[in-house]
């Protein structure tokens, strides 16, 4: 028994001595001023597998953890303004680890036998926020904001410059958390330099009363916030650009910027034909709080929306003026935005289409010669005002008008699966289109005797009128010809008033309950008129079967109650609001008028978990419904397409959609590793879809209807990984992407089920040395696959790659030179049996001057190998269809760059 004991009491001893703790103290201070620096953050890391075992801050210097368990650890250090730093632990003899002062500086130094060494962390992970430390990124001199963001971890950039980030389009550039040059992200980022940027952050926006309540309400966008320099934050610098080629190629464009700390002056001008300045197919949709490009109506005579997007050749000018400031000790705050854009893009397309019935199909093509022009203006203002201590109040105001000119000259033809020409169409259609748009917010934001008990109350106006005209001049052959000389006019207006309060209410430390009203007036109008002209004829006559005024009023009252909770690690939320809609029809044309009324729900739901500072989960739900618009509900049939009609139906009800959404993103410190993911789906019940009848002679009327009993399904995913390699320096990435949807329709009295998906996934590979190379390589393998239920023997499966290397070498007497390629290839499909394939090989050499080389002169060959041929392949309910068209091929082109900067000390 003794012996037991004794063993016992052996094991004990062991246990308490293997367990030993330790307690580490230091303290933080600034290098030249030998200033304590309060709330500095300190994580403690397992050197192992880069967790964070604990973290804390500084107070008044000092900083103290007790209970450490033995192990090797690494000490990050960080405070705004200053170098991170990597302390490395390695506790085994000395309980008590006293790191004495700690001076954040550039340089290595010793403590108490302690090695720290500086590094550069490039990426930190606050709650809902990435940030990136553009310092830890190689960029050749004069290296603009995009530069940067095609290299950081978990974003991407194409070639039009639209930015994606964390598997998400990004919708918002700021600067220092503002507006600048109103919502165009690529006039951000390639008019600022990445030298002049302290950090970028990622994030999702929310509207200004969700970020004030703390209530999400579903209108987040992801959103890219560049913080400048404080030094860069004083002074005048732009960019000054003048290139010419061959081919009548030309691109000119200047940028000036002067800053004074708040207040902020720029200006820009561009021209060019290259595609590369303001032309970007970037996603406009804005929301409750932003401009009003996306708030113009689509329902002209011509549906082109204004954008280039690489299809066709473009000239464009543009310029634009940007103000911003705060006034009466940073209460009032304006920022005001104003942007002029003139767009020609003259070009050609061919289309191939496959239309799957339920016992055959059908093959078209089409050649369409287009010249469209669009001029727009746009004016945003902001004004926040801080009324006192708890009260503020925000004004924004939004004007645009567009004038727009379009003309197509379509060739198409249809065959039978066996090759038989059923009918053929040569029409020209040209259009005019004169388009207003305004909105104007009101938010009072309110906060009560008590944190976190707050009101707020916003008001939102709106109005958009557009009137559009055509010609309609169209031959169509199915063994009869029949002629249309038509002119058509479209006049449209829509109004609406949006009045919401919240309130909110702190139940508990970590708990909220929120309660809305929300009151929605919405009327739009939209009249159609068609005339027929006879041949040689000045004489008009109103054709009334493609004539209507269609008029729409709906009335929503809407209230709800969400209950929110948040702590260092868990945020949740959760609610519904319940609204009641009267949904008034009115044809005017008809003398009839039709009165719905629908009962709702909107249903949330948000939880996150962080796991430590550099990792988070978060996943939404949303159910919301979606209302018919007046362009699905008049019932005219739209013929600018002859053998395509399109025709709309009163008897439209709502569909509701169910959609959740995962996040995920985690930054190793210490191994310097970067992950995220995310993957979203959206069930639609009921959707309004559309009911097709093709007849013998191909002509097809497409109506728009409900489907009961089935539901659409949209679904997404993307991950990144990235890290570097231990042997050789070079970094490793991987990105995998998917999307897929069914859609459902009806075709000839027969349910017709499309199932398309499509998968990425790419490896990247990059090198650099400062100073003589910046080099990287990608490859990624594309699947394709769709499947129609009626035709099920016609499954179009088909692989693709794409390979993107790229070097930038770094010669003597301040020369680079770049290249990249860019090869893809796609197979061929069932219904699509040629292959498709382009290299575009882009490169330039470049030689600047001066000591900071402020002067560049530079010689581009783009696309060398004269290959590049746009290409769209996509599906659409019953239709699978690939475009080839034209666009910018092969040119050289010199140009001379003048970038200046001047800033004034700050103090």
């Amino acid at each position: 028994m003794k012996f037991y004991i004794l063993f016992l009491v052996f094991i004990c001893i062991s246990c308490v001595a293997s367990s030993q703790s330790f307690k580490i103290i230091g303290s933080v201070q600034d290098t030249s001023k030998k200033i304590k620096l309060n709330q500095a953050s300190i994580v403690l890391v397992n050197s192992k597998d880069s967790i964070i075992y604990a973290d804390t801050r500084s107070l008044n210097g000092v900083f103290m953890f007790q209970n450490v368990v033995k192990n090797d650890y690494h000490l990050i250090i960080s405070y705004p303004k200053y170098v991170d730093f990597f302390l490395s632990l390695n506790l085994e003899k000395d309980s008590l680890i006293n790191l004495g002062t700690i001076h954040l500086m550039d340089e290595a130094i010793l403590l108490n036998s302690v090695t720290i060494k500086g590094k550069r962390v490039g990426i930190k992970i606050r709650g809902d926020t990435t940030e990136y430390d553009p310092a830890a990124y190689n960029l050749r001199p004069n290296a603009t904001v995009e530069d940067l963001l095609k290299q950081v971890q978990g974003m991407q950039v194409d070639r039009n410059g639209n930015i994606t980030a964390q598997g998400k389009q990004v919708r918002r550039v700021l600067v220092d958390g503002e507006e600048f040059f109103g919502n165009d992200p690529t006039l951000v980022t390639k008019s600022l330099r990445a030298d002049m940027v302290e950090k970028v952050q990622v994030f999702d926006k929310k509207s200004d009363q969700s970020a004030f309540t703390g209530i999400n309400d579903g209108r987040d966008a992801k959103t890219v916030n560049v913080k400048l320099k404080r030094e860069n934050k004083s002074g005048n610098f732009g960019r000054v650009e003048l290139a010419v080629g061959n081919l009548g190629f030309y691109q000119g464009q200047g940028f000036y910027n002067r800053f004074h700390n708040d207040n902020k002056i720029a200006a820009y001008v561009f021209s060019n034909n290259t595609g590369n300045v303001g032309l970007s197919k970037r996603d406009r949709q804005q929301y409750s709080d932003g401009g009003v490009e996306a708030t113009y109506n689509a329902l002209d005579v011509d549906i082109w929306n204004g954008s280039y997007g690489g299809r066709g050749i473009p000239k464009s000018t543009g310029l634009g003026g940007q103000f911003s400031n705060k006034f009466n000790e940073g209460k009032v705050v304006m920022n005001m935005n104003y942007s002029y854009n003139n767009l020609n893009v003259l070009g050609s397309d061919f289309v191939e289409r496959q239309e799957n019935l339920p016992s055959a199909y059908l093959l078209s093509n089409s050649v369409r010669k287009f010249d469209n022009n669009d001029q727009k203006h746009n004016f945003n203002g902001d004004l926040k005002i801080l009324l006192d201590t708890s009260s503020t109040l925000v004004v924004k105001i939004n004007a645009g008008q567009i004038r727009r000119n379009t003309f197509n000259n379509f060739r198409a033809e249809i065959k039978d699966s066996i090759g038989n020409i059923i009918n053929s169409n040569s029409r020209l259609f040209e259009t005019f289109a004169n388009k207003y748009a305004g909105t104007a917010d009101l938010l009072y934001l309110k906060k009560l005797n008590k944190e976190r008990r707050t009101i707020s109350i916003g008001l939102n106006l709106f109005h958009t009128t557009s009137a559009s005209s055509g010609t309609l001049i169209s031959n169509t052959n199915t063994g009869v010809t029949s002629e249309l000389n038509q002119l058509k006019y479209n006049d449209d207006h829509s109004s609406i008033i949006n009045l919401k309060s919240t309130y909110t209410e702190p139940l508990t430390k970590s708990s909220t309950l929120s309660a809305n009203l929300i009151w929605i007036f919405n009327s739009s109008r939209l009249n159609r008129e068609t005339f027929d002209q006879a041949r040689n004829s000045q004489i008009s006559v109103l054709n009334e079967a493609l004539s209507n005024d269609y008029r729409l009023e709906q009335v929503f009252q809407r209230g709800g109650l969400n209950y929110y909770f948040s702590t260092k690690k868990v945020r949740f939320q959760a609610g519904s609001d319940f609204a009641y809609v009267n949904f008034d029809q009115n044809d005017r044309s008809k003398n009839s008028f039709l009165r719905k009324e629908f009962y709702n729900l909107y249903p949330s739901a948000e939880f996150a978990y962080n796991f430590s500072a550099m990792e988070t989960f978060s996943m939404k739900y949303n159910g919301y419904p979606t209302l018919p618009s007046i362009e699905q509900l008049q019932p005219v049939i739209n013929n600018t397409d002859p053998l395509n009609l399109i025709l709309g139906s009163i008897d439209l009800r709502q569909s509701f959609s169910n959609s959740i959404s995962l996040n995920y993103i985690a930054f190793k410190t210490a191994k310097d590793i970067f992950m995220s993911g995310n993957f979203s789906f959206s069930q639609i019940k009921n959707p309004i879809s559309v009911i097709v009848n093709t007849d013998s002679e191909g002509l097809s009327i497409y109506k728009y209807a409900n489907l009961n009993n089935v539901s659409n399904l949209r679904y997404s995913g993307s991950f990144s990984y990235a890290a570097p390699l231990k042997l050789s320096n070079i970094s490793f990435t991987i990105d995998g992407s998917m999307d897929g949807n069914r859609l459902n329709n009806i075709v000839n009295s027969k349910l017709s089920n499309n199932l398309l998906n499509m998968y990425k996934l790419t490896f990247g590979l990059g090198k650099a040395k400062k100073g003589l190379y910046n080099c990287g390589v990608s490859f990624g393998v594309i699947y394709n696959t769709n499947k129609n239920s009626l035709q099920p023997l016609l499954q179009n499966e088909s692989w693709g790659y794409q390979t993107r290397p790229n070097l930038d070498f770094y010669l003597p007497f301040k020369m680079t030179i770049h290249t990249e390629v860019d090869y893809l290839f796609q197979g061929k499909t069932t219904s699509f049996t040629n292959d498709f394939s382009r290299v575009l090989w882009n490169s330039y050499i470049q030689k600047d001057f001066f000591k900071n080389s402020d002067l560049s002169i530079k010689l581009t060959l783009n696309d060398a190998l004269n290959q590049n041929r746009g290409f769209e392949r996509y599906i659409t309910q019953n239709l699978v269809i690939q475009n080839t068209y034209d666009t910018i091929k092969r040119y050289f082109m010199f140009s001379c760059v003048w970038n200046f900067k001047k800033f004034n000390s700050v103090k």
